[in-house]
């Protein structure tokens, strides 16, 4: 299904450069079953919002490491920091920490430097090309929510109770928050006190 979204987005970008004046798409999958309409309109502004965007984070500098350990707190939600890494190896920053509420509830954060060549393409693959995607099924779901002003995608997997916000702040940091144990709501109060 993700493959079949990307297919209409990419088809729809073709369409609009080629000066077609049709105002919506419509794709079909192969076995005729689903349907999907796009506005190029809508399709439009959010690929030159895209490509706005990543060219502004291609010109920040990327952060060194102790400046990406340094966006860690050292408590979040009452439970002190047990784990800490930060990383560059990817060509983007990468700062990553445990918290461990008690023996069942943790939680867990990354936070991408999406500055520089590196950290844009982390921005595109990761955050950009996930917004508006849901899916639902009996164990699990995942949905585009307005967090903080912005957009962000809450999935959660109902059998191990583990739910995961992701989303875009301080002009350059991709966060994502996972929770076993702790309701969205949770994670949302944990997103906000990271203060980034």
């Amino acid at each position: 299904m993700k493959q079949f979204i990307l297919s209409c987005m990419v088809a729809a970008c073709m369409l609009s450069a080629c000066n077609n004046n049709k105002k919506t798409v419509e794709a079909t999958s192969e076995d005729g079953k689903e349907k999907v309409t796009v506005e190029m309109t809508q399709m439009q502004q959010a690929a030159e919002e895209m490509k706005k965007q990543s060219e502004e984070l291609q010109k920040l500098p990327p952060l060194s490491l102790d400046e990406l350990k340094a966006l860690l707190p050292e408590e979040l939600m009452t439970a002190k920091r047990t784990n800490f890494q930060t990383t560059s190896a990817t060509g983007a920053g990468l700062a990553h920490a445990e918290y461990k509420l008690n023996d069942s509830t943790e939680l867990e954060v990354n936070i991408y430097d999406c500055g520089g060549p590196g950290g844009a393409g982390i921005y595109n693959m990761q955050y950009m090309s996930m917004l508006n995607y849901q899916s639902e099924s009996e164990t699990e779901y995942t949905k585009t929510i307005d967090f903080m002003g912005q957009k962000a995608f809450e999935h959660c997997n109902k059998n191990d109770n583990r739910c995961t916000l992701t989303y875009f702040t301080g002009k350059r940091f991709l966060v994502v928050v996972e929770g076993r144990n702790i309701h969205p709501d949770g994670l949302k109060q944990a997103a906000r006190d990271l203060k980034l």
